[in-house]
């Protein structure tokens, strides 16, 4: 093997050890779109198994946007293919993204990523993997940063895409460029598929990719290498900003109910600004689940609320409202009425609150590899008449490797699903007697989950 080979090895060895995001024995989702990053990125593990993993599980997955028609199609194919030449497992699934994003009106790449990663973390879930790992590189990495330094991002933006997220996705591929990466593929052997909107010009990333990036390497030939390490620093601060907030918070924050903070002004008027807007963030970030959609005119609005000394004054959020009173701030979330309970028959689409939700029968194991479904389970065991309702107290049921029930809020907080979307999130049970037998993105639940004996499956299909 060449020099640059090896270098490449070293780099992605480098990384992985550096965030501690491998270990023997471990299995790890590979999210391989074709194109040559991801592709490098399952070469890599592969060899780096054979040299230092010997016990390393792999499992390939990859999602059909279905947003080029036949290429996309072929992308998939390639994919499967390629998880084929190793002997490896593959998961693959397909998602109209053009219709979902038209449906929200919500950008197009925004709903690819969201439906993208919500697939691998129930695929990692399926297979029991520890880890996940993308193909981002350092040249992702320098993009990412101008792309957000345009939009007048701050320090967590600017901070970039972090090695490792929830000690579950990991990037190994962060410590080489792009240009690097085509080197290494090119030594390997390693044919990749290229997407054509990579060259649309309309697109902010592109333009920085084509455009603004070599030019900036004209001005210094290692920007990437520049830009990764000025993440890396602002990670390291955001770090120290979010240890201080943790600490403030008991002091300054309580919570009047399960849905209502209250948050005292006068701790809050002492801080500094740049610790106070942190301190906000992090009571939405508490409240809501997540920031989704929280911008930084939402953030100003907050502060000059805390700042204006008058009381009964609000501000509306995405999901939640924000309000003065007296000498506290009081942030609780709005909440949308629980759609009610909805029986759910085969071939008919059925929409219960923000989810869309389809059934499918009588499958066979081919037709299930070949359907989008994101609930797989066994036909003869699911009873023939099923609804969909909201969570209620008490609910619980046995997850698939366990022999005694769990609560199904317990379920709800382990896999992240956010606290301001619980009492809406579909739970599919038997009509007749209430049993729950399925809730997208917890584990498959036992009575009803295909095995070595399933004979005829059925999918449930559950998009927003």
């Amino acid at each position: 093997m060449s020099h640059g080979h090896e270098s490449f090895i070293t780099k992605v060895q480098r990384t992985i050890d550096r965030y501690e995001m491998l270990g023997d024995g471990l299995t790890v989702v590979v999210a391989v779109s074709g194109g040559p990053d991801s592709v490098a990125l399952l070469y890599v593990l592969v060899e780096l198994r054979e040299r230092r993993y010997p016990s390393l599980r792999l499992h390939v997955a990859h999602m059909n946007h279905q947003l080029r028609g036949a290429e996309s199609d072929q992308d998939e194919d390639f994919v499967r293919a390629l998880a084929d030449h190793f002997g490896l497992a593959f998961t693959a699934t397909r998602r109209n993204i053009r219709a979902l994003a038209e449906r929200e009106r919500r950008n197009l790449e925004e709903i690819a990523r969201r439906e993208r990663y919500r697939f691998l973390r129930h695929t990692a879930r399926e297979v029991e993997a520890a880890r996940i790992a993308t193909g981002h590189t350092l040249t992702d990495q320098a993009e990412t940063i101008l792309m957000r330094l345009v939009r007048g991002a701050g320090g967590e933006g600017l901070s970039g895409i972090h090695p490792v997220v929830d000690d579950l996705i990991v990037r190994p591929l962060l410590g080489v460029t792009r240009e690097e990466v085509l080197a290494y593929c090119e030594s390997v052997g390693a044919t990749y598929r290229m997407d054509r909107s990579n060259w649309d010009p309309t697109r902010t990333r592109n333009r920085i990719r084509h455009e603004i990036l070599p030019r900036m390497k004209a001005l210094n030939p290692e920007v990437e290498m520049a830009l990764g390490r000025a993440a890396e620093h602002l990670r390291r601060d955001e770090t120290y900003f979010d240890l201080m907030v943790s600490q403030l918070l008991p002091g300054c924050l309580r919570m009047r109910d399960s849905k209502t903070l209250c948050l005292s002004v006068v701790q809050c008027e002492a801080l500094h600004p740049t610790i106070r807007r942190r301190l906000l963030r992090a009571v939405l970030c508490r409240l809501r689940g997540d920031l989704r959609r929280i911008t930084h005119a939402h953030l100003e609005a907050v502060e000059r609320l805390l700042q204006s000394g008058m009381s009964g004054k609000r501000v509306d959020l995405p999901g939640c409202i924000v309000w003065r009173e007296f000498d506290q701030l009081t942030f609780m979330v709005e909440e949308p009425s629980v759609p009610p309970s909805q029986d759910l028959t085969e071939c008919r689409g059925i929409r219960w609150g923000k989810f869309q939700l389809h059934l499918r029968r009588g499958l066979s194991r081919d037709d299930v590899d070949a359907v989008t479904g994101e609930i797989v389970l066994d036909d003869d065991k699911l009873p023939r008449q099923l609804r969909v309702r909201a969570r209620r107290p008490g609910d619980r049921y046995v997850p698939v490797g366990h022999d005694r029930p769990r609560k199904l809020k317990r379920l709800m907080i382990e896999h992240r699903i956010p606290v301001t979307e619980r009492d809406r999130w579909p739970v599919i049970v038997n009509a007749k007697d209430d049993v729950i037998v399925a809730v997208p993105q917890l584990p498959a639940v036992a009575t009803v989950a295909p095995g070595p004996q399933t004979r005829t499956w059925a999918t449930i299909t559950v998009s927003e």
